[in-house]
């Protein structure tokens, strides 16, 4: 065997620099994480991020996605589990307040920290989400 490191599976690598991403976004308080410091982290070069990131946006975007899929699977389930208005508005509040307690680094992004308010189609995409909480609630 040789004394190479196994080479991760295609689309493997993109969701470990998410979830890296995410840590250090947890670890760093309000300290901005640079592309630099995230390859750092993963032992890999900026250029090996941006083979799978066209840019540091669509990074954030990634995380976007992965926080829309999770909540959004969330609020289906309760949706199908009861009928009660009340009992479902009851339900999401208390699950949006649990997913931000068990993901903080993914409560900044929602709230416009880590280079979201910079860059407009993104604060679009993060308000266009929340809408639609909203009508989740309503």
């Amino acid at each position: 065997m040789s004394g190479q490191a196994k080479r991760p599976k295609p689309g493997e690598r993109k969701i470990q620099i998410l979830q890296t991403w995410a840590l250090m976004l947890q670890e760093s308080g309000d300290a901005r994480i640079t592309t630099a410091a995230l390859a750092a982290r993963l032992s890999v070069s900026e250029a090996a991020l941006y083979r799978h990131f066209a840019s540091k946006a669509q990074m954030v975007e990634g995380l976007i996605e992965f926080i829309e899929q999770s909540i959004f699977g969330l609020i289906n389930q309760i949706e199908q589990k009861h009928a009660d208005p009340i009992w479902r508005v009851q339900s999401i509040a208390l699950m949006l307040i649990e997913f931000a307690q068990a993901n903080p680094s993914m409560t900044r992004v929602l709230i416009g920290d880590s280079s979201v308010l910079e860059i407009e189609r993104l604060q679009r995409r993060i308000h266009q989400m929340l809408e639609r909480i909203e009508l989740s609630l309503k």
